[in-house]
């Protein structure tokens, strides 16, 4: 059978363009000259070469072994833009005998004595990587201009007379100043989004699209129509209510890496660039507010609760996450639905709250029942004892993974210096970042791999099978996460509070409501 793969990304120049169609014409003529027809396509639109997690071009992998015999490319650009990973592509489809035509670059699998193969890859990389030096450069400059960019933020719209200038929204000014007033008379995120979609209060989407309409310039972004904690955070968060511009706020180190914050020492910082929403002092006592909140876990609270990760709610499925509150006998612990507290009961009707102390009675008492059912006899030891030997077995199946790989990598270096011993430099320069990356996983495996075997041997199961552990726990009365979560996979509230048991594997739940735990 045979395919096609065509890709387009705005990595590639004007000069150069040619569209996902004018691809797939091409193709086709050439196989049609050639006597073949392409039975299926594969396409990757917006998407850069330089990375090769495309669903396009994974599928096209997979179905190699599905059928696929022949591929057909447009050029070598198309198939990526990264020089090594291009170049052990060409040979992995060697390995599954799989037949590669690249039409533009007159390339042929079957007849692979091209020795240009690796100038043209390394070329194709070093565009991406020109292209992506020449914008930062270009951006960084306009930065330390102090010029914004980017969208002004809601409250903000650039002077139809001088762009560079950012004038008042005064309708949007004003509930940016409500928020901050409603922080400040103790009102928490979730309690502010709340108040302000119930009194019908345009969203940052919701406004800029009114005004998108008024000057018929619809840009199709998604609109909300409800207030999220996020919003309110982010306009509480953001001292450019204060009239001040920070720019180079992220960065990147490589063409498609990950963005990084920027201490704020390095940032460019302009003070006075715009007119203030927010007073400074009133935005510091904000900042003060939330800080202190944090301290007091104003809705949170304390990481070792015993039933964490384990709760969830009987309508919305989402996790209950842990509370505490004061009442005249002092601090209470409870769980309550995190969809109600985090977005009201719009999102789910019921808070479900459920006590901690009364759960853990709950389950005492659901365990001391359940133990009376068993015997030794009724009861495999299969799901206990090898999660450790598990772990072990795949860390060491990724580490001999990443080992051929890397054996893989040399190997193709090593011939292509050999073809072309006069482009050692340019061969050398493309092989390093692919061997390092190689290399750092190695490592990381194991380290993973000596600490997991170490683990092992210095700690002994604590118990020899689950049915001495629920002995243990009934007769402790105690129980911690780590028991919980070997014995129970999850617990299901409804919302009367009620708890509903789900045990893991063997020890299966028997308990269906009405078993009187």
């Amino acid at each position: 059978m045979n395919a096609g793969y065509v890709r387009l990304s705005r990595d590639d120049d004007k000069r150069n363009y040619v569209s996902i169609e004018n691809q797939k014409l091409i193709i086709r003529q050439y196989a049609e000259t050639h006597g073949a027809v392409i039975n299926r396509w594969y396409e990757d639109d917006g998407f850069s070469g330089y990375i090769f997690d495309r669903p396009g071009f994974q599928q096209l992998m997979t179905d190699l072994d599905n059928g696929i015999d022949t591929v057909y490319v447009k050029d070598f650009s198309r198939l990526g833009r990264h020089n090594a990973k291009v170049l052990l592509l060409l040979d992995e489809f060697q390995e599954r005998g799989k037949h590669l035509i690249v039409i533009d670059d007159n390339y042929d699998s079957m007849d692979s004595s091209d020795d240009m193969i690796g100038i043209k890859t390394w070329f194709n990389e070093r565009y991406v990587k020109d292209t992506s030096k020449k914008i930062k450069r270009a951006i960084n400059a306009r930065q330390k201009e102090g010029t914004l960019l980017t969208r002004p933020p809601f409250g903000y719209q650039r002077s139809p007379d001088d762009k560079k200038i950012l004038e008042i929204i005064p309708k949007e000014a004003e509930i940016i100043r409500e928020i901050y007033r409603l922080y400040l008379s103790g009102l928490g995120y979730r309690r502010i989004a709340l108040f302000l979609t119930d009194h019908s209060v345009p969203t940052p989407s919701q406004a800029l699209h009114e005004r998108e309409i008024k000057l018929g310039k619809l840009s199709g972004r998604s609109v909300a129509y409800r207030w999220s904690d996020g919003m309110v955070k982010e306009i509480l968060d953001n001292d450019f209510y204060t009239g001040v511009l920070r720019l180079k706020k992220r960065s990147r180190s490589t063409v498609h890496g990950k963005d990084k914050r920027v201490p704020k020492d390095e940032q460019y910082f302009f003070p006075d660039h715009h007119p203030a929403i927010i007073d400074p002092a009133n935005f510091t006592r904000v900042q003060r507010e939330k800080a202190n909140r944090s301290r007091t876990a104003y809705r949170g609270a304390s990481p070792s609760r015993p039933f964490v990760n384990l709760l969830f709610c009987q309508d919305c499925g989402h996790r209950l996450t842990p509370i505490h509150r004061k009442t005249s006998s002092g601090e209470r612990n409870y769980y309550i639905c995190s969809t109600y507290n985090s977005k009201g009961k719009r999102y789910c009707p019921k808070a479900h709250l459920i006590e901690e102390e009364a759960l853990i009675t709950d389950v005492l008492t659901f365990l001391r029942h359940y133990r009376e059912t068993l015997t030794k006899d009724s009861i495999k030891l299969t799901s206990y004892g090898n999660g450790g030997s598990l772990s072990i077995e795949k860390a060491r199946q990724a580490l001999n993974y990443q080992k051929k790989q890397l054996q893989l990598l040399l190997s193709q270096k090593i011939r292509d210096l050999s073809l072309a011993p006069e482009n050692e430099v340019l061969i050398q320069e493309a092989y390093a970042i692919l061997q390092k990356e190689r290399s750092e996983k190695i490592l990381a495996l194991e380290k993973e791999l000596r600490e997991t075997e170490a683990s092992l041997s210095t700690k002994p199961l604590p118990f020899k099978d689950p049915l001495t552990l629920l002995d243990q726990l009934i007769e402790n009365r105690s129980l911690t996460r780590k028991d919980l979560a070997l014995l129970i996979d999850r617990i299901e509230v409804s919302e009367t509070g009620d708890a509903n048991f789900h045990l893991h594997g063997a020890l299966a739940a028997r308990r269906h409501a009405g078993d009187g735990v």
